[in-house]
Formats: structure tokens, C-alpha cells, sequence
């Protein structure tokens, strides 16, 4: 049954409430501190058209000054009241960036979300000692025994996500609002800092005792993406406590002020930054086919200056325009020093580890570095040093397949040369590769698990001809068709054990879903809220059921489905406590004729005969009532007969096999697809201790968004099963997400539904290996390493 969902408390509601109703006044602020900035950069500008540029800004931020103020209170409450779907405890545009979507961005996006980013980090900064303390009186006055933070409205992303949705609003330019959100933001930390410390003294005015913060380690510590981003989120923050000192210190205090207050240095232009990456994706970078200024330059050059016919040239030549040759020389020289600069970092990135890269030919990679032509070519040869290098670090690949990966490294950064198309198109035959070597390579724990040196073996013998000098893009393809053909003929065996079980699967949803409909009329009938809850639980549970299968099997006209559909009634009628007793023939001739119907339908779905027995008890029972009832006089009956209560609207369906993800599945149909099944008493056992709170057992279930439902088809879990863990693959889900089948390695099956699934991860029991490739996660971590870049250089 679905629980009914509990308000706030009233304390953290009108906490809420206040904080919203608050935001007008904050606008104003951050309104006035962008009227300052606007004005100083307006007296700093000695180009009139720079001056106007700013002047027409003041007066835009003039004429919709209002409107910021009243749209950003209704947007505050807009996120406070957002559910919550995944615990976040990092700002999400830095952690989120994905490589694949640069080249849907333009120029203004990528501004954008640097800006945003630089926003959220200056505000993190700020207000971090405040916001820690604001987390734990928040969560307390929601009841929770331990800090979530993600459970408290208030955070910064909340405010920054209010801020960005309230200046889009505007009918301002568009890069005009930009700047308005550049310069907001960062005045929104300092100001953040003020309103979370006077939240955190009215919250203990009220008597709010801050919740306790719990440190745990999760089952999957050090594996898996989420795992492998923890720990680098955690040198993250290491990193800027060292920058900025201790939180809440004067130190650090001034720091921040210094790092707001100081001019924007001038970005190095070797630097792999976000905007850069956007243009290398989409070939804007340099022009495929053409001559790149550098060695068009070049070849001047030697042309004008170093052949031997250059003296006579030089003395016939035409008067040249010397203004607009020089530039033109400075541009190529700064362009040869961006290249130096992209080819001295990947240098020192391969220095700083020489134990990793024992088995790559240096040599062979510094030649290809020195034949990059232009800026484009040298950071694509980065974004491949940077993939490599998030791939074989990856905690989730064995050692073996990282070798595998950094032998890979000389033939993919020829082919960034030839064949840019390599990073953005994910049907490219070199992406496909690598994604399917790494990806399929999780499907084995350890190095000593069985068919690993098998898997290992075929791949080292179809690489090796892409271990040459002269590796081509055909030869990438030719690699990975004869590998997908090793590859089919393994899932081609397994394919008739999987197919059974999808079947089997299919069915049941189907099934299900016609019975929760059936289910819904059952509740409907207008004897329903007078009989018995066995009787109402039995019709909407397993009865509904045997409809379904009767409909399924026959048609809905079919005379099963017409005898089991007319049992409905008779059994409501014949356990209704006022009519049953008044026609004692009748409910005689009834209760054969019941029990029959009940066992043959019940049969029809292989309903357990322990669950058949103990209905039937209890329909006996209350039978045996109405006989008994008619034996004594009105008055007596009247007397002793029990009340029955109407029921609450939270329990007006009491079963929903779909909603709840809970479907019933018939003994073949568990057989056939190896159906996991948890009995009530050991997994509750599991999730939570019998002494904890009901607040401390919905703080141990897994939050929504991170169920079997949200995990792409092909994604690695690692399942307990007696002691041990077992690897397997999520390969087919039901259209309605109630049920999951999951293939290991060798070929065997492990099917469950969705509430089986919540309950494991709730226990510790199943953990996620990877969500993704592990090729979209490396460039994915390139994507994020860019944006580190792009926020650094503006901070």
C-alpha cells in the first residue's frame, strides 16, 4: 500500500515560509551591489562605446528592478518546495557537465554555466560554516535523527537556482543578463552568510537541538563511479581548504574578499577550458582541410627568408604592408606558444607517474605530440591523455585492463589527428571499441574470476594490430566487428535462457496491470467499505489476479472471466454483516458454489495453498457468523455485533502491485526467470533494526532517483548472496519499471522486483558498479577537469 505522505512540522514550514518571504528584500541587495559594480566599471571605462555599454545595463536593471524583486520571492518558494530526488551535497554544474553535450551548447551556454559554477563556489565558500550549522537545525526541525543535507530547502543551490530562473525571466539582452548573474551571484555569498546565521539563532530561539552528523561508509567504498567521484570530491575540498585556509577563519575570510576584489588575470591560452573544449567538438577550433596559420607562417618564412632564391625575391619583391605582416608573425608565434604550453602539461602529466606508464612507448608518444598542427590538434591530444588517464585510473577496471587501455593511447591519439569525428560521434568504431573493452571488463571482480583470462586473451590478440605505427580508422572498425562477432556468439547462447525468463516477465507485468485496474473497480463497489478488510485485501489482491489471467488467457468475454468477475459480488454480498444473516438460504446454496469457484480460479495463477488455506479459514469464520447470527434475536444481534469503521482514504486501494513495485508473480513464472524473493520478516530485519524510529527507517530507504528504475539498461551491480558477491548485469526491465532481470558473466539470470530492489540497497546488499561506460564517465571527467579550469581561471 502507498504511505500516506506526512506534512512538515510547522516549525520547519514557517522556517520556509520566512526565508522565502525574505527574498525581496535579498534582491534589493544584490540589485544594489550590482548598481555599484555597473557604475565603477562604467567611470573605470575610457571607450565610449564600453561606457555605453554600461550605462544601457543601468538603465535596464532601472526598469525591471521591481519585477527582480517580486518574481524572486514566488522563485525562492518554487525550489524550497522542489522534492527532493537524489542526495546532493555538491554543486551540481561542475559534477554534472557531460562531454556530450558541449556540442549542443553555444558560446553563451558555456558562459553561462562557468559563471554559474564560479557563483556556486564563491557562495560555497562563504557560507559554509553558517550553512553547516543552518543543515543539522533544519534537518532537526524535520524530525531527522542525522544531517542530510540534502533534505534542507535552504541551500545555496536553491538560492542560486532562484536567482539564475529570476534574471532569465527579465526581457534584458541576453548577455546583459549574464553579467547581472555574474555579478549577483557572487555578492549572494556574503549575504547568504548574514541571512543563514540569524535563521541559525531564531531556529534556536524556538529550541531546536541541531541533529547530529553521521559519518558512514558505504558498501561499495571504492568502487564504482559514485565511489571514485567521492574521492576525488574530497580532494577537491582539500584543495581548497589549503587555498583558502580552515573554514571560518580570518584567513580564509580575507582571502575570499582578496580573490573578489582582485583584477581577472588573463587566462592562459594553452589551457584546456570549457569554452575551449566546445569549440575542439565542434571543429571550431581550426578548420579541417586548410592550411593552419602556424605553418602557413612557417612556410612563409623559410620562403621569403631561408631559400636560397630568397635574396633576389627579397630585392624584386613588391613593397609589402609591414603593419599587417608583423601581427600577423606575432599571431602565429603565440599561437606555437599555446601549442608549447598544451604539450609541456602533457609532459609533466606523464613524468609525475612513470610507474603507470611502463608499458607505453614513451617515444612514440612525444613523436606524435611534436607533428600536432595548431591549437585544435594539441587539445585534442590532451582530451585523449586526460580520457586514457581517467580510464586507467578507474578503481572499477582490473590492472590488466588498464594496461590494456594505456597500450590503446599511441593509436588514439593518431587517429584525434586524422579523425576528430573520434570524440563527438558515438558510433565511431575507436569510441565503440574502447567503450565496449572497459564496459564489458566489469563484468569480472578479480583477476582470478572465471572466464577473465579468456575475455583478456581475445582482446590483447584482436588490439595488437592497432599497436602499430600505422594503424588506421578501418583498422578500428575490422577490430571491433571481429570482436562483436566473438561477442555475439557467447550471447547467442545465452539468449534462449534470457528470452524465457523476459516471457515469463512480460507476462507477469501485463498481469498486473490488469489487475490493479480490476483492482480500482473491486474498491469502487458500493458494498466495498462494509465488509471485512480480509475479504476487501483477498478481492483486490490475489482475485484480482485470477480476473486478469482469465481475461488475458480467453478475452475479457470469455466464460472464466465471466465466472470469476460474478464471484466478486457474491462474496461481498455473502460477507456484508447486514445482508448475509437476512437470506440464510440463499448464502447457504452460495458458500459451495464460492468455495469451488475460489479454488479453481485460485489454482489458475498458483496461489499458495498455505495463503489459500488461511483465507478460507477466515471466510469460514465469518460464515459461521452470519449462521449464527440468525439464531438470536435483534436486540442481542444488535448488541454484540461488531462495528464496522469506514475506512480512511489512505487505504481506499490496498493493493497496488504496480505503483507499490511490488507485482505478483505465479511460482513458473518466478521458476522460469529465477525470481529473488525476500520474506517479509528477514528483509525487514535487514533495512532497520526493530528498536529504530519510523524516522530512522525512511532515512535508511533509498531516496527516489536512485532505484533499479533510474539505472540504464546495461549497467553493473555486485548482489550478496550467501557471503559472497556476485557480479551481474541489469539487461531488460519492464515498460512500467516493476521488474528488473539481471545476467551474470557466465549466462545465469537473477530477476526481481522493484521493492525487492529498494530493499537490498536499503541493506547493504546490492550496490551499483556502474551507471555508465566507463568511456563516458573518463570523458565526462574531462568535460568536469575543463570546467575546473574555466571556474579557476575566474576566480
Amino acid at each position: 500500500m502507498q504511505n500516506r505522505h506526512l506534512l512538515p512540522p510547522p516549525l520547519f514550514q514557517a522556517t520556509v515560509k520566512e526565508a522565502a518571504a525574505a527574498g525581496p528584500a535579498l534582491m534589493a541587495k544584490l540589485v544594489a551591489a550590482l548598481r555599484r559594480d555597473l557604475h565603477g566599471r562604467e567611470g573605470a571605462a575610457r571607450d565610449f562605446r564600453e561606457r555605453e555599454v554600461h550605462a544601457d545595463s543601468l538603465r535596464q536593471l532601472l526598469a525591471h528592478e521591481s519585477i527582480l524583486e517580486k518574481g524572486f520571492e514566488a522563485a525562492l518558494m518554487e525550489q524550497f518546495t522542489k522534492p527532493v530526488d537524489t542526495p546532493r551535497t555538491s554543486m551540481p554544474s561542475i559534477a554534472d557537465v557531460q562531454f556530450d553535450q558541449l556540442e549542443l551548447m553555444d558560446e553563451l551556454q558555456v558562459q553561462e554555466s562557468v559563471n554559474m559554477a564560479r557563483a556556486q563556489q564563491m557562495v560555497m565558500l562563504a557560507a559554509e560554516v553558517s550553512l553547516s550549522e543552518l543543515n543539522a537545525l533544519m534537518c532537526a526541525a524535520l524530525g531527522l535523527p542525522t544531517v542530510r543535507p540534502e533534505r534542507n530547502p535552504l541551500r545555496p543551490e536553491a538560492y542560486i537556482q532562484a536567482l539564475r530562473n529570476t534574471v532569465e525571466r527579465t526581457p534584458a539582452p541576453s548577455s546583459m543578463r549574464l553579467d547581472w548573474l555574474t555579478v549577483m551571484g557572487t555578492a549572494l555569498g556574503s549575504e547568504l552568510q548574514v541571512l543563514y546565521r540569524d535563521l541559525v539563532a531564531r531556529l534556536r530561539a524556538q529550541g531546536v537541538v541541531a541533529a547530529s552528523y553521521a559519518v558512514s561508509q558505504s558498501a561499495g567504498s571504492g568502487l564504482g563511479a559514485a565511489g571514485f567521484k567521492r574521492a576525488e570530491g574530497a580532494g577537491s575540498a582539500q584543495m581548497e581548504i589549503t587555498r583558502y585556509g580552515a573554514p571560518g577563519s580570518a584567513e580564509r575570510e580575507a582571502l575570499i574578499a582578496q580573490e573578489l576584489s582582485r583584477p581577472k588575470p588573463v587566462v592562459d591560452p594553452g589551457l584546456l577550458t570549457l569554452d575551449r573544449l566546445r569549440l575542439l567538438l565542434a571543429g571550431e577550433l581550426d578548420s579541417a582541410g586548410t592550411t593552419h596559420r602556424v605553418a602557413a607562417f612557417a612556410k612563409q618564412f623559410e620562403r621569403d627568408f631561408e631559400s636560397p632564391q630568397a635574396g633576389y625575391r627579397a630585392h624584386d619583391a613588391e613593397p609589402t604592408d609591414f603593419a599587417a605582416t608583423v601581427p600577423a608573425a606575432f599571431e602565429a608565434l603565440a599561437e606555437m606558444r599555446q601549442v608549447d604550453r598544451v604539450v609541456q602539461r602533457l609532459e609533466q602529466r606523464r613524468t609525475a607517474t612513470p610507474e603507470s606508464r611502463a608499458a607505453v612507448d614513451g617515444d612514440v608518444r612525444e613523436k606524435i605530440r611534436r607533428t600536432a598542427n595548431g591549437v585544435a590538434q594539441a587539445l585534442s591530444l590532451e582530451v585523449v591523455s586526460l580520457m586514457v588517464d581517467n580510464m586507467a585510473r578507474d578503481p572499477r577496471l582490473l590492472e590488466p585492463v588498464q594496461v590494456l587501455v594505456r597500450g590503446l593511447e599511441p593509436a588514439l591519439m593518431r587517429l584525434a589527428l586524422a579523425d576528430p569525428r573520434f570524440f563527438t560521434d558515438k558510433e565511431h568504431a575507436a569510441r565503440m571499441l574502447v567503450q565496449e573493452l572497459t564496459h564489458r571488463s566489469l563484468a569480472f571482480a578479480k583477476v582470478g574470476s572465471p572466464g577473465f583470462l579468456a575475455y583478456l586473451d581475445e582482446a590483447r590478440e584482436a588490439i595488437a594490430p592497432l599497436t602499430g605505427e600505422h594503424a588506421s580508422p578501418e583498422d578500428f572498425e575490422r577490430v571491433l566487428s571481429h570482436l562483436q562477432s566473438l561477442w555475439d556468439d557467447e550471447a547467442s547462447k545465452q539468449a534462449a535462457l534470457r528470452a524465457q525468463a523476459v516471457r515469463a516477465l512480460e507476462k507477469a507485468e501485463q498481469r498486473n496491470l490488469l489487475a490493479e485496474k480490476i483492482a480500482r473497480e473491486i474498491d469502487g463497489h458500493r458494498d466495498a467499505n462494509k465488509v471485512p478488510e480480509v475479504v476487501l485485501h483477498f478481492l483486490c489482491g490475489p482475485w484480482a489476479q485470477v480476473v486478469a489471467q482469465a481475461r488475458l488467457a480467453g478475452g475479457s468475454r470469455s466464460a472464466a472471466a465471466d465466472r470469476y468477475q460474478a464471484l466478486i459480488a457474491a462474496l461481498l454480498w455473502s460477507t456484508h454483516p447486514d445482508l448475509a444473516p437476512k437470506n440464510i438460504p440463499k448464502l447457504t446454496k452460495l458458500v459451495p458454489l464460492l468455495l469451488g469457484t475460489l479454488r479453481d480460479g485460485l489454482e489458475t495463477i498458483q496461489y499458495p495453498a498455505t495463503k489459500v488455506g488461511a483465507f478460507f479459514e477466515a471466510l469460514m469464520g465469518l460464515h459461521q457468523a452470519a449462521f449464527r447470527a440468525v439464531h438470536r434475536d435483534p436486540w442481542t444481534r444488535s448488541k454484540e455485533a461488531p462495528e464496522t469503521p469506514a475506512r480512511a482514504v489512505a487505504v481506499a486501494v490496498p493493493h497496488r502491485p504496480v505503483e507499490d513495485g511490488d507485482p505478483w508473480v505465479a511460482p513458473s513464472e518466478a521458476s522460469e526467470s529465477n525470481l529473488l524473493e525476500l520474506d517479509d520478516a528477514s528483509s525487514a530485519g535487514s533495512v532497520a533494526p526493530e528498536s529504530s524510529t519510523s524516522t530512522a527507517r525512511e532515512a535508511e530507504l533509498p531516496v527516489a532517483g536512485i532505484g533499479a528504475g533510474s539505472l540504464p539498461l546495461g549497467s553493473w551491480v555486485e548482489l550478496q548472496s550467501n557471503d559472497d558477491w556476485v557480479r551481474t548485469q541489469l539487461t531488460w526491465a519492464s515498460p512500467h519499471g516493476t521488474l528488473f532481470l539481471f545476467t551474470s558473466a557466465s549466462g545465469s539470470t537473477q530477476s526481481m522486483t522493484r521493492r525487492t530492489h529498494d530493499k537490498l540497497v536499503a541493506a547493504g546488499q546490492l550496490r551499483v558498479i556502474s551507471a555508465q561506460t566507463v568511456l563516458d564517465a573518463a570523458l565526462d571527467a574531462v568535460a568536469q577537469q575543463a570546467m575546473k579550469n574555466s571556474v579557476i581561471a575566474k576566480l
